[in-house]
């Protein structure tokens, strides 16, 4: 069972790259149940596969280009799955030169009728390694 979980968020966390590259707002929501939540850094709760939509299609419009999640740490227990992980985001702010944040998350996912969808997720970034 773990393996077959950790092969479906695998494929999400590259699903999840895909969509934003492709800056596809829908596509990325699909991604969740439909009463999903994510919590962002400095923002309020977002409720609903709708709201997810308008948060990530607003943050495409405001310059997220792609983003690369990589598994740390899985753990399975029934229907649920939790996910510790570290991303790497590009980011263009309004036209300028192309920038990375990197950061870390953590996503619990649920299995639907239409099979594992993150169901809550919450992220923040890392601060910039000192030289």
């Amino acid at each position: 069972m773990v393996d077959e979980v950790r092969r479906t968020v695998e494929r999400l966390n590259l699903e999840f790259g895909e969509g934003f590259r492709r800056g596809d707002a829908l596509a990325v929501a699909a991604l969740y149940t439909d009463d999903a939540a994510l919590l962002p850094p400095n923002s309020e709760i977002v409720q609903g596969r709708q709201g997810i939509e308008g948060y990530w299609r607003k943050a495409i419009q405001n310059g997220l280009k792609a983003l690369v999640m990589t598994t740390v740490e899985l753990s399975v227990s029934g229907d649920t799955f939790h996910v510790i992980g570290d991303y790497t985001a590009k980011i263009s702010d309004k036209g300028q030169k192309l920038h990375e944040e990197k950061g870390k998350y953590i996503i619990i996912g649920k299995r639907t009728a239409t099979g594992w969808k993150a169901h809550r997720d919450i992220w923040n970034s890392s601060p910039p390694r000192r030289k």
